[in-house]
């Protein structure tokens, strides 16, 4: 993509500068002093245990902080769309916000149900599932809080700079983040036919949002201009309710008090300094692979020094309650939106859940049925 892309005025009149991380290669925007892009590996987790906002926020007070903000800003709110994309031939779950609006507004066909407007998303993906409890991050269900605006030949609303302004101010102004921990990484995004430059918002070490610039469509294996330009930006609620507070893992921070309860039912211990230091160097090392995963426990042992085997006794209770939560709540929200499990596309999903959080029950020893766990989240939620 041509840098020029990445140049925004706004980033120019506020002193922003353009650099080249030393660590990895990649242009990124700041207003601070470093050298390095802000993501993992070339930064670690700086926010565990002390969170750089200035609010401590559970994931319904920050996504009410979100939609209100945008609100102010000339946003209208609009419901969530259901998890399961009946309305879609490719795809079985909505996996991003901008799903609800492919193919049928960003060709036209249809009207955008407000423009410009803001909701809470909620996404399924199953790329990473066994990854679930063992980084600190990974969940199968999570909410793409978004702005989103559609530009026409008959009407401008805004595109990359107020894009840009809104972001800065919401993380500054509202939560309270100096301005100079914040960088926007230049990368480019394609998905569902469309494509465009984009910018990675990271935060000590925690990407919090993407803000997407959908300027092309692919015809036939080339990218042609499109009619409409479209502002697609996401915000990880997760992300920015576990950098709110600075807990070991987003986990804590996602679950909260039906977590600790589950704990106390089945008498699990947990430590948090295993945990941050867990959480820290699974993020360092991007941990995703078996490699990685047993790499990452095989470093949090030797730094927490433990051997193996007192470490994995420490954290698999933990690693198992994480997924139980994860998948239980997944279950609720799919089956609250008319998803039945039966073998075939998309209820295969729901039946891989219900398999493994079964499992996970089953490692605990716990005497409580998968589906007493499911009606705790669904009261958690409500």
């Amino acid at each position: 993509m041509d840098k020029k892309e990445y140049e925004l005025q706004y980033f120019h009149d506020e002193g922003f500068e353009r650099r080249i991380c030393t660590s990895c290669g990649r242009p990124f925007w700041t207003l601070g002093e470093s050298r390095l892009c802000g993501e993992p590996p070339c930064v670690e987790y700086t926010f565990l245990g002390r969170s750089p906002m200035r609010k401590r926020l559970g994931l319904s007070e920050m996504r009410e902080e979100f939609l209100s903000f945008m609100e102010s800003q000339g946003h209208t709110r609009i419901k969530r769309y259901p998890i399961v994309a009946r309305w879609r031939t490719d795809v079985f779950f909505v996996q991003a916000s901008i799903y609800n609006f492919q193919p049928w507004v960003l060709n036209r066909t249809v009207e955008p149900p407000a423009n410009p407007l803001t909701m809470s998303q909620p996404c399924a993906r199953f790329v990473d599932i066994d990854n679930v409890g063992r980084t600190g991050r990974h969940f199968t269900l999570f909410e793409m809080m978004t702005h989103t605006c559609f530009n026409t030949p008959e009407r401008f609303i805004y595109f990359k700079d107020r894009t840009a302004q809104l972001c800065q101010e919401f993380l500054t102004k509202d939560l309270g983040i100096r301005s100079e921990l914040i960088t926007y990484k230049e990368d480019d995004w394609a998905g569902g036919g469309n494509s465009g430059p984009c910018f990675e918002v990271l935060v000590e070490g925690s990407e919090v949002a993407t803000l997407v610039f959908m300027m092309y469509s692919d015809r036939d294996g080339k990218s042609v201009p499109m009619d409409m330009t479209v502002v697609d930006t996401g915000y990880g609620l997760e992300r920015l309710a576990w950098v709110s507070q600075g807990s070991p893992s987003a986990y804590e921070a996602v679950f909260g008090k039906v977590l600790d309860e589950l704990k106390e039912d089945l008498g699990i211990e947990s430590d948090d300094r295993i945990m941050s230091e867990y959480s820290r160097i699974a993020g360092l090392m991007d941990a995703k692979t078996p490699g990685a995963i047993r790499q990452t426990r095989e470093t949090v042992a030797r730094n927490m020094g433990l051997s193996i085997e007192e470490l994995l006794r420490k954290i698999m209770p933990l690693e198992n309650l994480y997924v139980l939560l994860d998948h239980t709540r997944s279950l609720s929200v799919m089956l609250n939106d008319g998803e039945m499990p039966p073998n075939v596309k998309e209820g295969y999903f729901a039946r891989l859940l219900i398999r493994r959080a079964m499992r996970a029950l089953g490692n605990l020893k716990a005497k409580a049925k998968l589906s007493e766990i499911v009606e705790r989240q669904i009261d958690y939620w409500q």
